[in-house]
């Protein structure tokens, strides 16, 4: 249910929230200025085609959207959902240039400052040029995935962006939800933009909480937006109701997370044979451990190592060396547990390995195996190396020393004397340190 008022207020306000932005609208709920009852914010990202200094030229603003539809006076002053009725603070400010993430988070910060905003419910919208700010906000924003945290779900429509993986995602990860509209035969910003968005979010890994999802209209032009913003327009891929309802569906738990994360960062180190990795911490409360994991797609991980919380007492310093990457593009995810048990995922980093560089790469063949394996390690590094067979459970099998003489080193080892399962296999030297699992049949 929406309800309509014929007179509402949207006032100009000229104050830069950013040096990209001088201006903006901003609407408020009939009863605002009495009593101490909290909003939620809506804040609208206009097109290129309303671009200006955010004084004479902010009416540009009005031409399309929310602010329009304020400005007819067809705007709902209210929507129930769930039974529960609300009234949103809107902004709607105006840019210079393309907004960057920072200029977007910018506004909401003043509005969080400036207004009785309930900051469980944030909400971002924006067509084509501001479409494309919407995704990036949450999708590269902050630090690890802050930006996609401060809000309760997005909008984009005709957005003028593509994700990569990083930025899917991120938006996946923090389970934000994603409803994104788009023109079939749009001749600006072409519809596969949006298709291709929401389906990287859907399968990033973990996948998120809320599928994103997306509506295509079977027409052209790239005006997607008149049919999105009308509050008549319901639709049943969003369970019959209209976009600002589908926004309400939807809050920012505001509980505290276990983990402040100041920094993460994955770096090659100079000799290009190893990846060092690093992260802070400014405050941690019941975390038990995190979990550094590794892939080659940036989809599918292995565990690199679990590290034990070095406690809440201020900030904390973690830093782990990954001395086998992998030929290529390595990704590197950081998750932290605590003691309850609940994981939290922090953002995904990338690392390329120039082509060419030789890494350290242990390989055991075949496997499975059932008299003898051989083992192929290649690496910079050159002298004595120490092999260890273990089972299962970590014993010690038997202890080997070899010496290697060159970039590749292959070793053939006789199991026949194994029982059938599980082994390990540890090859260690003065610098370098390689471990795989094998079969035996």
């Amino acid at each position: 249910m929406v309800q309509y008022a014929g007179a509402q207020v949207q006032t100009a306000r000229f104050i830069s929230t950013s040096a990209n932005s001088n201006g903006f609208y901003e609407y408020l709920p009939a009863g605002y200025g009495s009593g101490s009852q909290t909003y939620p914010l809506m804040v609208f990202l206009h097109g290129a085609g309303e671009v200006g200094n955010g004084g004479s030229d902010l009416p540009l603003v009005l031409r399309n959207g929310p602010p329009k539809l304020i400005n007819a006076g067809t705007f709902p002053t209210s929507f129930t959902v769930n039974g529960n009725s609300f009234s949103f603070i809107v902004l709607s400010p105006q840019f210079i240039d393309w907004p960057s993430e920072d200029d977007v988070d910018a506004v909401i910060n003043y509005a969080i400052a400036h207004y009785r905003v309930d900051a469980t419910r944030i909400y971002l919208t924006g067509l084509s040029m501001g479409g494309g700010a919407t995704w990036d906000y949450p999708a590269y924003g902050g630090t690890n995935g802050s930006f996609a945290m401060k809000i309760a779900a997005i909008l984009p429509v005709s957005g003028a962006d593509t994700l990569y993986r990083d930025g899917s995602g991120t938006i996946a990860a923090a389970n934000l939800p994603v409803y994104a509209t788009h023109n079939q035969d749009d001749p600006i910003v072409p519809s596969r933009y949006t298709v291709a968005n929401v389906i990287d979010i859907n399968n990033s890994n973990p996948p998120p909480a809320t599928r994103a999802i997306d509506t295509i209209f079977a027409v052209s032009g790239h005006d997607a937006w008149d049919k999105t913003y009308d509050p008549a327009f319901t639709n049943p891929r969003i369970g019959n109701l209209n976009v600002y309802q589908w926004l309400l569906q939807f809050t920012r738990n505001s509980v505290i997370l276990p983990v402040t994360l100041i920094s993460f960062t994955a770096t090659l180190s100079q000799d290009q044979s190893q990846v060092d990795l690093n992260w802070n911490t400014a405050r941690e409360q019941n975390n038990k451990f995190f979990t550094l994991e590794r892939s080659a797609d940036g989809q599918h991980f292995t565990v690199l190592d679990t590290v034990p919380s070095a406690g809440q007492d201020g900030p904390r310093q973690y830093a782990f060396v990954d001395k086998t990457p992998l030929p290529g593009k390595d990704f590197y995810r950081l998750s932290q547990t605590d003691i309850d048990g609940k994981t939290t995922y922090f953002s995904t980093l990338e690392v390329s390995l120039p082509a060419g560089a030789l890494v350290t790469a242990l390989r055991i063949s075949p496997n499975p195996a059932r008299t003898s394996i051989l083992l192929e390690l290649t690496g910079r590094e050159q002298g004595t190396l120490r092999v260890r067979l273990s089972d299962a459970q970590g014993k010690l099998i038997r202890t080997s020393i070899f010496n290697k003489q060159g970039p590749v080193w292959d070793q053939l080892l006789d199991i026949s004397g194994l029982a059938a399962g599980n082994y390990f296999i540890d090859v260690q030297g003065s610098s370098i340190h390689a471990a795989s699992q094998f079969v035996k049949e």
